[in-house]
């Protein structure tokens, strides 16, 4: 029975099909490209731009303990920023307790946090170059005398101490603003 019903509803689908060929074209929307879509793609490729490096200024040929001291300083003073954004978001975030994204509330947080991510950006910069010395003075150590890890060792702890505590207080700032 289901088979009889297959059979007879098939010539009845390609009836319909062909039917819609001879539908009135000028009723429907060209599909043709327009000279508005032929803009598309026609621009020249453009030379990137040189891009900076991504790391903490340096003085000029300076030792280990020089370099090392001025990233510690440089996420230290990083975080005070920090610490300065966060009591704004903080009362941001308490006053648009309840209130619905988009509204003006919510917005003014939401960017509150979003600076306040920034600043957490800055210190970053600096534990990436520690990071990076890090690397150098355990690959060094592995072959002789660890003087210097000993001098990278301990600013490196502090900083990533330093951004464990920003990542704490984000966390628990945009759980507090829902996002």
């Amino acid at each position: 029975m289901a088979f009889l019903s297959i059979r007879l509803a098939a010539p009845a689908l390609a009836l319909l099909a062909l039917s819609a060929c001879n539908a009135d074209r000028a009723r429907f929307p060209s599909l043709a490209i327009r000279p508005a879509e032929r803009a598309y793609g026609t621009g020249q490729p453009v030379e990137p731009a040189a891009s900076l490096p991504l790391t903490t200024q340096l003085p000029a040929g300076a030792d280990l303990p020089a370099s090392v001291a001025a990233l510690r300083d440089a996420a230290r003073a990083a975080h005070s920023r920090f610490l300065e954004r966060q009591g704004a978001a903080s009362r941001l975030i308490a006053a648009a307790k309840g209130a619905v994204p988009g509204t003006e509330a919510w917005s003014s947080a939401a960017i509150a946090l979003a600076s306040l991510t920034s600043a957490r950006g800055e210190g970053m910069v600096a534990l990436a170059d520690l990071d990076r010395l890090l690397i150098a003075a355990t690959e060094k150590a592995a072959t002789g005398p660890d003087a210097d890890l000993k001098i990278v060792d301990p600013a490196h702890r502090e900083v990533a101490g330093l951004l464990a505590e920003e990542d704490r207080a984000v966390a628990a700032l945009g759980g507090a603003l829902g996002g």
